[in-house]
């Protein structure tokens, strides 16, 4: 596989920057200058950046370096006539990197250090090192919002040659699913490897390192006074969501902060993001969007313990290494005693657990930016297809995927000088960040599109059918009502940018993969790449994610092993994303961590066995998935629904949506808070949904299904399927019901 287009090196630079005899995976990465870290009285004087890595290597407390000739003004202000060399301790969590400068190289030279470690931490260390040594690799590839809209699923009228390519070599899923679709909760149910309701995290203001204070009260208020007052929801405690303060934490977090205090009993989380900590509860009080509970805990029955799969792959002795958006990025924690705990995220800073110290990009935000400079997104940013900017003002926004997809090779090179030269196979999970809004991208890629954007289809049914219950639409710009239909020119618009942002990160996933092959890692890793979920483009009215249409549920999910014989091609099987985490330690030989329980199967059987179709049709029956709906107005349950930042017990109803090879069956009930569970009384029922998907085959267009709900006219598929869901949904995981008194 080869990258879209090379970059080249400024020809004044070329003998500093580039040095033949250094091994690949120690080479200085060409233009990445390195922020911060530097080890005392830097930079040093170097003439090349292999003088500058053997200084690095010399010196015990460097980690990597920067190396700047002396054509930079940099590098002249020291009047180091040769070069300047900056050796650093680590790579500085928060300071984005500069992508593009013509005069400067940096590379890793040895694993951060990881701190003192005990005799027995060290032997410890060692035994799980031994256990993995010679161990498959892992590269996990995580895209945000991307639906199948990819060649390598039958859709040629978009471009992503890199994306196929790596399908050509493995074996793509036909019908993989989310089992939630929005960000934070999706990303947390497959890295945990629970369903939502087994964590009980369904949106952007709890996570599963908060402490476990079971079921809270809805609509309630402790009355005792409260000795401690902390707000969760302001920039000073670090919490963010797209430029906008956030609901930090939620009740969740005000749970964390009584649990971590001994003095605290019971909690309330009222309005304004305030967590009251109280010793004692007091009368209850009727309090309208008030939440209380009790003093929770963090014990390994509680998922405040849970191990997420790249820790389980750390546990196991792999080197475990993260740049990009794995964990979501947004929202995040204040006032715990764990500074991890503490900044942006869900969890926060990526959680901090799940990586080696030092090798994940905690500050994705701050360092890989999804947002650009007001003006530059309308048509495509002014850059190259590199994605280099045209900007050269120090204030421009590098591209997001850029820098992740730089951050990865880096990493990449770290990972297998590493293998080599201890044997410790290497778990590196890069995220991108595109498809997601905005749609950032360098304007050349609409240019790469088989169609222009004026062609561009747009959806053949771009408003809801009567006959769909309209609870189950969500509405996103830039379509409003979902029964009036958004001009052409606007859908089409939005279309091709998001194509042509699929194009962009494409070919950034093109150069991690090729980065893989170069440094001689390809036949000894497995690669896993999917999305967090689907994404609508105007079907039936639906844009954007937050629903439970196959548009909104179905993403790509492609395996790459080259070490197994055989396994390439497609599959048929209903995977979900709660498979993934099984699936990867099935695939590599290491155990599942002790003493959990996990809601996914794995999927080693189809890699082993792509051709049988008996297995794949008997493997999985169906696909589980679910979505909330919070109306600010119930009469019109369609609009302003989306429910972000709503309490799990406040949540007003809940979708829960079955797919089967041949049908989607979708309930939609009123939430009993008090039990996390949906009111399946006949009382509780809000709307129903059935489509046929039969004959959907590989390429179909989500403009072919779910247009009208065919419930009415199929009595007992319906009764049958309702049977089937509510079945799976009682034999769920959930989260221990301990309740307040």
């Amino acid at each position: 596989m080869m990258l879209l287009q090379r970059l080249v090196v400024v020809a004044a630079c070329v003998p500093l920057l580039c040095c033949a005899q250094t091994p690949p995976s120690s080479e200085c990465i060409p233009y990445l200058n390195m922020p911060d870290g530097d080890l005392p009285n830097m930079p040093m004087a170097a003439n090349s950046s292999e003088a500058c890595a053997n200084l690095c290597k010399g010196h015990e407390q460097c980690a990597l370096y920067t190396f700047v000739s002396s054509q930079s003004t940099r590098c002249t202000q020291f009047h180091n006539k040769d070069g300047c060399c900056w050796l650093k301790e680590t790579e500085v969590s928060g300071k984005a990197p500069v992508v593009w400068d013509p005069y400067a190289c940096s590379a890793w030279i040895r694993i951060p250090s990881q701190g003192k470690l005990s005799v027995q931490e060290k032997k410890d260390k060692k035994r799980r090192q031994n256990k993995a040594d010679g161990k498959m690799n892992v590269l996990y590839i995580v895209v945000d919002d991307l639906r199948p809209d990819l060649v390598a699923y039958g859709q040629n009228f978009t471009h992503n040659p890199n994306i196929a390519s790596l399908a050509e070599e493995g074996i793509v899923f036909d019908n993989a699913y989310c089992q939630i679709s929005v960000c934070s909760p999706s990303r947390l149910s497959f890295l945990t490897g629970r369903r939502p309701d087994h964590a009980g995290m369904y949106n952007f203001i709890n996570h599963f390192r908060q402490s476990d204070c079971g079921i809270s009260l809805a609509n309630t208020a402790f009355s005792a006074e409260s000795y401690r007052v902390v707000n969760t929801g302001t920039f000073g405690g670090g919490c963010q969501w797209g430029g906008q303060v956030g609901a930090c934490g939620g009740s969740g977090q005000c749970c964390s902060l009584c649990s971590q205090d001994s003095n605290c009993t019971h909690w309330t989380y009222g309005p304004g993001n305030n967590c009251y900590l109280k010793a004692c509860s007091g009368s209850k009080t009727v309090a309208q969007g008030v939440v209380s509970g009790v003093s929770g805990s963090a014990t390994p029955s509680s998922h405040a313990l849970w191990t997420t799969n790249p820790q389980n792959f750390k546990n196991n002795g792999y080197l475990t290494l993260q740049t990009g958006k794995i964990f979501h990025t947004e929202e995040g924690g204040v006032g715990n005693q764990d500074p991890n705990l503490n900044g942006p995220g869900m969890p926060p800073n990526e959680d901090p657990p799940s990586w080696h110290q030092g090798l994940s990009m905690a500050q994705v935000n701050a360092v890989a930016q999804m947002y650009g400079t007001a003006g530059d997104e309308v048509n495509g940013v002014a850059a190259s297809l590199d994605g280099i900017l045209n900007e050269t003002s120090s204030n421009a926004r590098q591209l997001c995927d850029r820098v992740i997809s730089t951050d990865a090779i880096a990493k990449l090179r770290l990972a297998t000088m590493n293998r080599n030269t201890t044997g410790q196979p290497f778990f590196m999970a890069v995220g991108f960040r595109k498809p997601h809004l905005a749609f950032r991208f360098p304007a050349p890629w609409l240019a790469k599109l088989p169609v222009a954007m004026e062609d561009t289809a747009v959806a053949e049914h771009p408003t809801l059918d009567s006959s769909v219950p309209s609870v189950a639409h969500c509405d996103n710009a830039p379509q409003g009502n979902p029964f009036v239909p958004v001009d052409n020119e606007t859908a089409k618009q939005w279309r091709a940018h998001y194509y042509a942002a699929i194009a962009w990160m494409d070919s950034q996933v093109g150069r991690v993969l090729d980065e893989l092959e170069n440094l001689g890692q390809k036949e000894n890793t497995l690669v896993v790449l999917h999305s967090d979920h689907g994404w609508s483009l105007g079907e039936h009215g639906e844009w954007q994610k937050f629903s439970n249409f196959e548009h909104g549920t179905r993403v790509p999910l492609i395996m790459r092993a080259p070490f197994i014989p055989g396994a390439v091609g497609r599959s048929s099987v209903l995977a979900e994303l709660i498979d993934v985490f099984p699936t990867m330690a099935d695939v590599v030989g290491i155990p599942l961590p002790p003493n959990e329980v996990l809601d996914g199967k794995s999927l080693l059987p189809i890699l082993k066995d792509v051709s049988n179709m008996n297995l794949a049709k008997n493997l999985k029956p169906y696909a589980l998935s679910q979505y909330m709906r919070c109306p600010v107005n119930i009469s019109v349950p369609w609009k302003n629904n989306h429910c972000l930042f709503d309490d799990r017990v406040l949540l007003k109803y809940m979708g829960y949506t079955i797919r089967t090879p041949t049908y989607r069956f979708t309930e939609w009930t009123l939430w009993n808070g008090s039990a996390l569970a949906p009111d399946h009384t006949k009382d509780g029922l809000v709307g129903v949904e059935l489509y046929s998907h039969v004959n959907a085959g590989i390429s179909y267009s989500f403009d072919s299904f779910e247009n009208k709900n065919e419930a009415a006219d199929n009595p007992e598929v319906v009764a049958m399927l309702r049977t089937m869901l509510h079945e799976a949904i009682a034999n769920q995981s959930r989260i221990p019901s301990l309740k307040p008194n």
